[in-house]
């Protein structure tokens, strides 16, 4: 009996601690190796997920070599939870997301993030133990992964359209393609509908080919003799127009150009002061934040009484130098297209109450100083009394 307890005790030591850990892993998915100025999708996988509905990611990630650019939900998750954020200039995220429907079962891919290489060197993106993987409110969370990415300074392609060479030999194809629409590809537009246009000089041409849709590299696939194209986005997000060349002598030749649109604004902002009712000398502080699933929160703009007062990427602002009274607060969410959305709050500002309470003070000082003389004198008038009576008591007794 007394082996078989130490035998258990010796196997208990050794058993693995995961044992008792989570059933759901999560980790990062996406390219090794990456160049400058290139964007590239990072997808979050739940390996062996059981019947998971809700999950929360939070990581991190190098800020200073990844831009982050935009977010999804994905797979059976299309619902984004509140309390979503990107944190840009600290390297720091948290995105949940939930489904109404299905659940997720097995290796099931959770979220996507966008991110852009901003300089060469050795970067990670990752989530933190923190994250949780939800099943009808039982957190399954096992163990949580990182993805190293080597940014190398491979030129990336030009980011602006550019236009045909002045001169083109008949043996080369120069392809200059853009759009009027939405002319830098690295910004983002509110507007859904795209026109593109095309130069072609050089090689004898003997047909093209237009396509559009979210992959980088195409296809072109409906045939065109004209030199522009308009499309409609059915989504937000990124997407690329392209454009496909076939030459006489047989070869083919391929341009593709990106688009970024986000037509909805960011979600509801709520602000909020510190306190609502205050004297002028007390600390006050706004704050403000908002969410955007698209193209992120570019800058906030705090108006105050109507009277434009700052625009900012923080997401607080010190209120001082105020005039008593009330005093109604504005503040505007912009997202990097442009959408905006708007939140009011109200506080007041009240005339000081150090003097009054100084007043009180010194008031409450004059009592206790009032009582303290008084029960002097009583003292001294009960002493007194009490030597007079002792005095009338020795006379009587001579």
């Amino acid at each position: 009996m007394r082996k078989f307890v130490l035998l258990s005790f010796i196997v208990g030591l050794f058993l693995p601690t995961a044992t008792f850990a989570g059933s759901t892993n999560a980790a990062p998915t996406g390219p090794k190796t990456v160049n400058v100025g290139q964007e590239f999708n990072v997808v979050f996988y739940l390996y062996g997920a059981k019947d998971v509905d809700t999950f929360r990611l939070h990581g991190s990630f190098t800020q200073d070599m990844f831009e982050y650019r935009a977010s999804k939900p994905t797979g059976v998750f299309q619902n984004v939870s509140p309390g979503t954020y990107i944190d840009q200039a600290n390297g720091i995220f948290s995105f949940g997301a939930f489904t109404l429907s299905s659940h997720a079962n097995g290796n099931a891919p959770a979220a996507v993030m966008t991110f852009r290489a901003k300089k060469a060197g050795t970067g990670y993106i990752q989530l933190t133990t923190n994250s949780r993987v939800l099943s009808a409110g039982e957190d399954q969370i096992g163990t949580v992964g990182r993805l190293t990415i080597e940014v190398t300074t491979k030129a990336a392609p030009p980011a602006q359209p550019q236009p045909l060479p002045s001169e083109v030999s008949p043996e080369e194809l120069a392809i200059s393609l853009r759009s009027t629409t939405h002319p830098d590809p690295d910004a983002w537009y509110a507007t859904s509908t795209v026109t593109a246009v095309w130069e072609l000089a050089g090689k004898a041409v003997k047909k093209t080919y237009v396509g559009f849709d979210d992959s980088p590299d195409g296809p072109a696939e409906k045939e065109t003799d004209q030199k522009t194209a308009t499309f409609i986005s059915k989504l937000d997000g990124t997407w690329y127009v392209h454009l496909g060349v076939d030459l006489k002598d047989r070869t083919h030749e391929n341009a593709h150009l990106r688009v970024q649109i986000d037509t909805v604004p960011p979600h509801p902002i709520v602000p909020v002061t510190d306190q609502t009712l205050v004297p002028a000398s007390i600390p006050n502080t706004l704050r403000f934040a908002a969410l955007d699933d698209t193209s992120g929160i570019d800058h906030y703009e705090v108006w105050i009484d109507g009277k434009f007062v700052t625009s900012t990427q923080l997401q607080a602002y010190p209120l001082t130098h105020q005039t008593v009274g009330k005093h109604k607060v504005l503040v505007k969410a912009f997202d990097r297209a442009g959408n905006n959305v708007s939140g009011t709050t109200e506080y007041e500002i009240v005339s000081e109450i150090v003097p009054i309470a100084k007043r009180a003070s010194l008031l409450w000082l004059w009592l206790i100083l009032v009582c303290v003389v008084v029960a002097v004198l009583w003292i001294n008038h009960w002493i007194a009394s009490g030597k007079k009576k002792k005095t009338r008591r020795i006379g009587f007794k001579k």
